[in-house]
């Protein structure tokens, strides 16, 4: 199976890198081909809104930078994992800025063959609340919705709040992301 990972955080080894990692280590271990973008040191412009590459004969975004590298994996991917540190109720801008680009490949599920169909997803998160009071279920709710209009199947998120208690410590947390990872 091939994976495809977007981290969106700042933070390659802070709390969500750390449980992006947990993932797909056990990924890894059960022999599935895993490859992570670390997009905050990607040259990956915002969409312009042009509406290029929907024209008939366009070959995708008409901005040179590098996205293409990042939509042939998602394309090529059977699972894909978008990991963010929850900022303001969304993910972080490098995350968000890589998936408003998605709009270059075709996406609507039943319309036109979408890019997306018949791939999982799964989203890793860590935010600086408790459960009980981040307001994640926003977030979650996009995803889905994502999910059900692209053809994706959800499998769900994968998260904590790391507040008071930094995910390094958070073993049963780790445990039961690495397992997640090696049940796909």
């Amino acid at each position: 199976m091939k994976i495809c990972a977007l981290f969106g955080g700042h933070k390659k080894k802070g709390n969500t890198a750390t449980l992006l990692e947990a993932v797909l280590a056990g990924a890894r271990e059960q022999g599935h081909k895993v490859v992570r973008f670390d997009l905050v040191d990607m040259d990956i412009r915002p969409c312009l809104g042009c509406l290029a590459c929907k024209k008939e004969g366009a070959k995708g975004c008409i901005q040179k930078d590098a996205m293409p590298e990042v939509l042939e994996a998602v394309k090529a991917a059977d699972v894909l994992i978008f990991a963010s540190p929850m900022y303001w109720w969304n993910v972080a801008g490098p995350l968000k800025t890589t998936i408003d680009r998605f709009f270059a490949l075709p996406f609507y599920a039943g319309v036109e063959q979408s890019a997306f169909a018949n791939k999982k997803l799964l989203l890793v998160m860590t935010t600086g609340q408790p459960a009980a009071s981040d307001g994640r279920e926003g977030l979650e709710l996009i995803f889905q919705k994502m999910c059900r209009f692209t053809g994706m199947e959800w499998l769900g998120v994968i998260t904590t709040g790391t507040n008071d208690v930094p995910i390094k410590e958070q073993t049963a947390c780790l445990a039961k992301a690495k397992a997640f990872g090696a049940s796909l």
